[in-house]
């Protein structure tokens, strides 16, 4: 769902709360709901071809806080859980550089969703650059009657994040994460993701 299909106050004939808590909008005897996350740029820096690995830490970085990011990806209905999704997930490293081009796609994975629609992985909270606040980009592509989804994951507390700037909609508020301490004692945030349907 793009942001442009998201509830419009005028000509809703009618509306239900889903067990979710997310609206159930029918248009014209059409349901649609307002949980698809909403999108982000892809930006100039995804890179094709990441392996499929849950850690994407390396050697040499020492500053930075190490992270574990959780979550599950639903379908539109806002709460069935989609199995066997492929996610690309990348970020900048600890100096603010994105690899385009070594063989071992420094901060570069795929994931893939397990038969609950859960995923995870590890890696650290990747550093601000220029006017951006720190970020991890998601991609999620090529899943039949869903549309694509290109997202990113922000942080709490990111004095870098500004309202009409990285913060323009309302779903927005929901990829600003607090970063807990999970029952091992690390770092963790938990971005659940929902797919828009397709056409």
């Amino acid at each position: 769902m793009k942001r442009r299909d998201f509830i419009k106050v005028a000509g809703l004939s009618a509306f239900a709360v889903a067990t979710s808590g997310f609206e159930l909008i029918e248009t014209d005897g059409l349901f649609k709901t307002d949980c698809a996350t909403s999108t982000d740029m892809l930006g100039p820096f995804f890179r094709k071809g990441a392996p499929f690995r849950n850690d994407l830490t390396f050697p040499g970085v020492t500053d930075e806080i190490p992270l574990k990011v959780v979550g599950q990806v639903f379908g539109a209905d806002c709460k069935t859980p989609l199995k066997n999704i492929e996610i690309d997930i990348w970020h900048c490293d600890h100096k603010k550089k994105y690899d385009m081009d070594s063989a071992s796609f420094k901060c570069r994975g795929k994931i893939t969703t397990n038969e609950n629609g859960e995923y995870w992985f590890k890696t650290f909270v990747p550093p601000p650059y220029g006017g951006r606040p720190k970020h991890i980009h998601y991609l999620i592509d090529g899943v039949e009657g869903y549309e694509r989804l290109a997202t990113q994951l922000y942080f709490k507390g990111d004095k870098k994040i500004k309202p009409n700037n990285w913060v323009k909609y309302r779903w927005d508020d929901r990829r600003i994460l607090e970063i807990y301490k999970n029952d091992e004692d690390l770092s963790e945030v938990r971005l659940d993701l929902y797919l828009g349907k397709e056409g």
